[in-house]
């Protein structure tokens, strides 16, 4: 299993496009250079109008780098977004990935255009980005989406398009369509139903309806469930169900899910790279708040992965360091226990400001194995980010990360972002 690079420490960096490592990335979408030129044509001219009228338009640029040493492929993300304040109901985002690389690449992302109705009675959105609604798969398309409410609390969603593929290949008779219909009542209760199908050269490759629910009948407890089930291959490919409840400063939730491989989300941490599989869980989650700023959090649950039974438990703190919640320190346990999948582990988290724009951020993760079977008596992953903030819009953030698993004996990332904030009159 490979775990994604995306460098998530307490929000300093945020995700770059599409989930998993950067060479998976590249391999969703890839295009000729003349792309990037593209997404500034298409945002500029999608806000043209806005900017021809004078009005106040708030734009933001964003280019990151990133750098593998066991690679020695530094890669690139430029990031552009625009909207108008005084007309908000027109914004546009474009995402460019850029590989140095002998045959320069620049891949789109993201590159969409949306406009909603003044009062969200409704949007519409067109061109390539990740559609997920209910309990449907996440999936990346080149097409258009459209979503209307009504007062009575209705909403219904549908979408179509073609399936993003590596390089833009050959995508004859390939294409997805789907769409939600959901009912609020009473601001208690939500009920929606999802369906989606996906056709690869003509024939139906993924024929998916899916479920979700959530009710919070008193103000202290609520219920939620979702489910998903494969009408190709026949079968629960994923489904959640839990209750909680709150009293006072306690928190208690009991939750089953059943996890296919198709549903497997790229790992951030250490942690999920070992304890993610498809499986069954009963368990329960409890939250105390033991002091103004410092909560407690413990869950343990019984797990099956192919049929052998074992489970899984953490316990976590989390302080914070002023009462804004700006600066957090944090400390986790966690014990897996199934099958294969028998290690212990720690994680310590400390993220705080430091004055004059500054923000410090690091994460450090020690796995030891039950079994090692002579890949290293313990497994470290850490990551340390620094970020700086100016009040003329500029903002620089860099992370470094390095790790140890089973799949690798080392691997170290950088990544380095520069943004700049304009406010055009």
């Amino acid at each position: 299993m490979q775990r994604g690079h995306c460098l998530l420490a307490g929000g300093a960096l945020p995700f770059l496009g599409w989930p998993g490592a950067p060479h998976k990335r590249k391999a969703v979408c890839s295009r000729a250079l003349r792309s990037g030129a593209v997404v500034l044509a298409v945002i500029g001219a999608a806000l043209a109008s806005r900017l021809a009228q004078a009005d106040p338009l708030r734009l933001r640029a964003d280019a990151f780098a990133q750098a593998q040493p066991d690679t020695q492929s530094p890669a690139g993300l430029i990031v552009l977004q625009g909207h108008d304040r005084v007309a908000p109901w027109i914004d546009a985002e474009g995402l460019v990935w850029s590989g140095a690389k002998p045959n320069a690449t620049a891949d789109v992302l993201v590159l969409t255009v949306r406009v909603r109705e003044p009062h969200g009675y409704g949007e519409v959105r067109a061109g390539r980005f990740v559609v997920a609604t209910g309990a449907i798969l996440p999936v990346p398309i080149d097409g258009a989406e459209a979503i209307a409410r009504t007062r009575s609390g209705a909403t219904v969603e549908a979408f179509g398009g073609v399936p993003v593929v590596p390089r833009f290949g050959a995508r004859a008779y390939d294409w997805i369509v789907g769409g939600r219909v959901a009912q609020s009542v009473a601001s208690r209760a939500k009920l929606g139903v999802s369906y989606v199908q996906r056709r690869e050269d003509g024939e139906v490759a993924n024929d998916e309806v899916g479920a979700d629910l959530a009710i919070e009948p008193v103000t202290w407890f609520d219920l939620a469930a979702r489910a998903a089930y494969n009408l190709t291959y026949p079968g629960v490919s994923d489904a959640l169900a839990s209750a909680a409840g709150r009293w006072g400063a306690w928190r208690v939730e009991i939750f089953a899910s059943q996890r296919s491989p198709s549903r497997l989300l790229p790992a951030t941490s250490l942690f999920s790279v070992l304890g993610d599989f498809p499986s069954q869980m009963l368990g329960s989650t409890m939250r105390w708040k033991a002091a103004p700023r410092l909560d407690l959090l413990a869950s343990g649950a019984a797990q099956s992965v192919g049929g052998r039974l074992g489970g899984n438990g953490w316990a976590r703190g989390s302080l914070r360091l002023d009462d804004r919640g700006a600066g957090t320190l944090g400390l986790e346990i966690r014990r897996q226990d199934v099958d294969q999948a028998r290690w212990t582990g720690v994680r310590a988290v400390l993220s705080m400001p430091l004055g004059r724009g500054f923000r410090y951020s690091s994460e450090v993760e020690v796995v030891v194995p039950d079994q090692p079977n002579g890949r290293g008596a313990a497994w470290p992953w850490g990551l340390v980010a620094l970020s700086w903030r100016s009040r003329t819009g500029w903002e620089v953030a860099s992370g470094f990360e390095a790790s140890s698993t089973p799949q690798h004996r080392y691997e170290t990332d950088a990544l380095v972002r520069v943004s700049r904030t304009l406010e055009l009159p």
